[in-house]
């Protein structure tokens, strides 16, 4: 019984803690600071999370301690459309997603993360501008969450444990990739054997050989350690990545109107910050990539283009909003 009452004494203590984590705007640490929950799928030390350490350092000062910036990397408080969720109740002040939850709640609108739809990072920033900000501007009007700005990851590229210099090459590989359907459809069609895998996980799904490949932007092969697990890095750019800064406007609406300036202007710090990191990002990162031990491959992308056109406009027909691939063919 001993045993049992110091069990029960544990799991009530975890409760408290938990309890504090999810208590979202209406938090206070033991200090009687209110409590600012930062909810993000990115590693710690990639530029989104150093950005958001900026955020933390200037919103803290600029209201006089009165709060507490709680930044939880990694997924620690959830997968992307858990803390889309949490963001739209309120319990979760602060978001750093990737564009799953796009995916998941407005599939029609989808287009700004699938292979080769972008030629370079300029067209990429003018979809922000333009039909990014219209679905942004959306999604905070049905679902109450903002996106208060965009990061780039970079480049996405290949990395597998056998060197894939061109389309033919990668047919039969077992393949990590994001929880979206169009996902799976682009690599289907490229001839690899795609699988949905938790982004937390895939290290490890990568080291017992569950995958044999996967693809991100080398940021996140760096931070995730990927470079231990798989031996070459493919130069396929085929998306352009990147992370949404997004809040919760049930908590943000709260705020008086000072505070609400001082969020404002500590998230665009954040943001400019994390972007100056990233923009030159991807070269600086092969060469680190090389020197952990990978083997980089510039890749023969001509198929892959040609075969995602085919997709693209499949999904344009079927799939898409009407008019919204005229509007990314003309960015």
């Amino acid at each position: 019984m001993k045993h049992a009452g110091k069990v029960c004494v544990c799991a009530l203590a975890l409760l408290m803690v938990c309890g504090a984590l999810y208590a979202g705007g209406s938090g206070e640490s033991a200090g009687g600071k209110k409590v600012i929950n930062v909810a993000s799928i990115m590693a710690a030390g990639t530029p989104a999370h150093l950005g958001m350490e900026k955020f933390k350092a200037e919103f803290e000062k600029t209201t006089n301690g009165r709060f507490e910036v709680l930044i939880h990397p990694g997924s620690a408080m959830g997968d992307e459309q858990q803390t889309f969720e949490m963001l739209e109740d309120g319990s979760v002040e602060i978001g750093v997603l990737g564009t799953l939850d796009i995916s998941v709640n407005y599939p029609k609108y989808f287009s700004m993360e699938v292979p080769y739809i972008f030629k370079d990072v300029n067209q990429m920033w003018k979809y922000w501008a333009g039909p990014g900000k219209a679905l942004s501007d959306m999604i905070e009007k049905e679902r109450g969450v903002r996106t208060t700005g965009v990061i780039l990851r970079g480049a996405r590229f290949l990395t597998a444990n056998k060197p894939i210099r061109n389309m033919a090459e990668l047919k039969g590989i077992k393949m990590r990739v994001p929880a979206q359907q169009i996902m799976h459809d682009f690599w289907t069609a490229f001839g690899a054997i795609p699988t949905s895998i938790a982004f937390s996980e895939v290290y490890m799904a990568l080291k017992t050989g569950v995958v044999e490949a996967q693809e991100n932007p080398p940021e996140s092969i760096d931070a995730m350690k990927f470079y231990e697990v798989q031996k070459y890095l493919m130069g396929t750019r085929h998306i352009f990545a990147c992370n949404r800064v997004l809040v919760s406007m049930k908590w943000y609406n709260t705020l008086p109107a000072a505070d609400k300036s001082a969020f404002d202007a500590a998230v665009k710090t954040a943001l400019d910050y994390s972007n100056e990191l990233t923009k030159n990002g991807d070269d600086e990162l092969i060469k680190k990539l090389i020197g952990y031990g990978m083997t980089y491959i510039e890749i023969d992308t001509s198929d892959f283009i040609k075969t995602a056109q085919g997709v693209i406009e499949n999904y344009a027909k079927k799939e898409w909003a009407p008019g919204l691939y005229d509007q990314l063919k003309g960015l």
